[in-house]
């Protein structure tokens, strides 16, 4: 990593940071293809990083190459969703079935998720690695590598990193208190759980922003950093919550057609929505901990 200093140019930070997650998810595929699954999820991090790294840096970044890349990054990240959230689910799903009492569990209910969750994780490895032996994928590798040696910097890219870092982030730190005030005042059942999924990719965002610019700001932005990431783990959560009670639905009715007992699924899909309804409860005090507004002086300690 190149060393930061003060001075040193905002662009210069930006392509630290993507090189930096351009060589890590160049490393987690050759892991993968030798057969280390788990990075599957390593690889979509790095991805995710890169392209809140390209939001975050817009300003200081010219042309249409950014915002293309961004949507190559997305398109991976959806090419190994499936068997990454397989895997997650099906371990979620086998952690809350050790917990119930024996009684309460009838019918091949551990079966039945395996068979559903294996199949769905087998398919996603198989699109996975056609995507990652194809042109579109090659090509992704060749327009990073390219914006790391060439980036397509505007004027303000050469701006004292110390000056400009802090408006970047004040922007980010704007977006999750945006989109948290849109789902105040919303009713909607589904449409809040579409709301504070979007304050969650805000504050991932927010995060990963903001440890960008730790090497420059310091501790205050590290601190800002894991506040944002305590948010985003507590709305991950939530959303595992979300994506969960799908899944069991779906299940079921699959399960209800071969003729076995669904009275378990109905049971962990309660546990599920009163799981989401407690991170709801505690969501405000978490969300608190963000600055609201002076984001500048609590940067400065």
């Amino acid at each position: 990593m190149v060393a930061v200093t003060l001075e040193q140019p905002t662009g210069s930070v930006f392509v630290d940071y993507l090189g930096q997650h351009r060589n890590r998810l160049l490393e987690q595929d050759a892991l993968l293809r030798s057969g280390e699954q788990e990075s599957v999820h390593q690889m979509r991090v790095a991805a995710r990083r890169m392209r809140s790294a390209l939001a975050a840096y817009r300003p200081v970044l010219a042309g249409d190459t950014p915002a293309a890349l961004t949507d190559e990054l997305r398109w991976l990240g959806g090419v190994l969703a499936p068997a990454r959230d397989a895997q997650v689910l099906q371990a979620r799903l086998d952690g809350i079935l050790r917990q119930e009492p024996a009684a309460l569990v009838r019918g091949p209910v551990s079966q039945r998720i395996d068979t559903e969750l294996g199949a769905w994780a087998r398919d996603g490895r198989a699109a996975a690695q056609v995507a990652l032996g194809g042109e579109r994928y090659a090509r992704l590798l060749s327009d990073l590598g390219v914006l790391v040696d060439s980036p397509p910097f505007d004027e303000s890219a050469a701006r004292p990193a110390r000056t400009l870092l802090p408006k970047l982030l004040r922007s980010d730190l704007a977006r999750v208190h945006r989109r948290h005030r849109v789902w105040e005042r919303t009713d909607d059942p589904a449409l809040k759980e579409h709301h504070l999924h979007q304050v969650r990719k805000a504050a991932k965002r927010l995060r990963y922003a903001a440890e960008s610019a730790a090497p420059v700001l310091g501790e205050p932005a590290a601190r800002l950093a894991g506040l944002a990431e305590a948010l985003q783990e507590l709305l991950g959560e939530h959303q595992d919550t979300v994506v969960t009670r799908s899944v069991l639905l779906d299940i079921a009715a699959h399960a209800q057609e071969a003729g076995e007992d669904t009275f378990t699924f109905g049971r962990l899909h309660a546990l599920e929505e009163a799981r989401a309804d407690a991170i709801v409860a505690a969501y405000p005090a978490v969300l608190a901990g963000l600055p609201d507004g002076g984001l500048r002086k609590w940067l400065r300690g």
